[in-house]
C-alpha cells in the first residue's frame, strides 16, 4: 500500500512539479475558490452553540439559509444535487428535522448520528427533484465544518480511488456509515505515507488524489 501511495505522490509530481506552488495547481485552485466560502460560512455559522440556539427557539430560517448558501458554494456539489437541496428545504415542515440530524452529525459524529442525519436528508425522496440523500450532499457539511477529520464523497471518482489502492468501500448509493468511514480512513491514511500532502488537511489530500485517476 505504502508502495501505491509513493506512486500516487508521483502521478501528482507529474503533472504539477512544483508541488501546491504550480502554475497548472494554482490555476485549477482558483476555479475552486468558492469552496473556502463554503467552509468559512460553515464553520462560523453551524457551531454547536447556534445549531443549539436554532433549535430551542424554533427560528431556523437563518440556518437553513446558511446551509443553502454552503452546497450552493460547495464545488464538490454538482448543480443538479444543488437544485435538489434547494427543493428539500423548500420543504419548511423538513428544516426541524434537517437542522436537528445535522446537529448530531456535525457536532456527536457516529454510526447512530449520521445513519439519522441521511434518514433526515431522505424525508423528500420520492420526490425526484427534492431527493438530498446523496453522497455529496451530506458529506459536505461535514468536511465543511472539520476538513481535518472528515472528506468528501463524490462517489464515481472515490470509487476509482479506491480501486487504484485496493480499498474496500463497501460503497453503496445510499450514504452509510461503514462507507464513509472506510473513505475516511482510506484519505487519512494517504495523508500519513505521502510526502505530498502530509502537512495539508483531508479536502486538499483528496484533491491530490483525484488528480492521479
Amino acid at each position: 500500500m505504502i508502495e501505491r501511495y509513493a506512486q500516487m505522490d508521483a502521478d501528482f509530481l507529474a503533472r504539477f512539479p512544483a508541488g501546491f506552488q504550480d502554475p497548472a495547481w494554482l490555476a485549477l485552485a482558483r476555479k475552486h475558490a468558492s469552496h473556502a466560502r463554503a467552509v468559512a460560512l460553515c464553520q462560523r455559522e453551524l457551531t454547536r452553540d447556534k445549531l443549539d440556539a436554532a433549535l430551542a427557539s424554533g427560528k431556523l430560517a437563518d440556518t437553513a439559509q446558511a446551509c443553502r448558501q454552503i452546497i450552493s458554494l460547495a464545488t464538490t456539489v454538482s448543480t443538479f444535487e444543488k437544485i435538489a437541496f434547494r427543493n428539500y428545504l423548500d420543504f419548511r415542515d423538513l428544516n426541524l428535522p434537517f437542522v436537528a440530524a445535522l446537529r448530531g452529525a456535525l457536532h456527536d459524529f457516529g454510526p447512530d448520528s449520521f445513519a439519522a442525519y441521511v434518514d433526515a436528508l431522505s424525508l423528500a425522496r420520492n420526490d425526484l427533484k427534492a431527493n438530498a440523500a446523496k453522497w455529496p450532499i451530506a458529506s459536505c457539511f461535514l468536511a465543511c465544518f472539520d476538513p481535518q477529520r472528515h472528506v468528501c464523497v463524490k462517489p464515481t471518482t472515490i470509487k476509482k480511488v479506491a480501486a487504484r489502492l485496493g480499498v474496500e468501500l463497501h460503497y453503496q448509493s445510499r450514504p452509510g456509515y461503514a462507507c464513509y468511514r472506510a473513505v475516511q480512513d482510506m484519505v487519512l491514511d494517504f495523508r500519513r505515507h505521502s510526502g505530498v500532502a502530509a502537512d495539508v488537511d483531508n479536502t486538499l489530500a483528496q484533491a491530490v488524489m483525484y488528480c492521479t485517476v
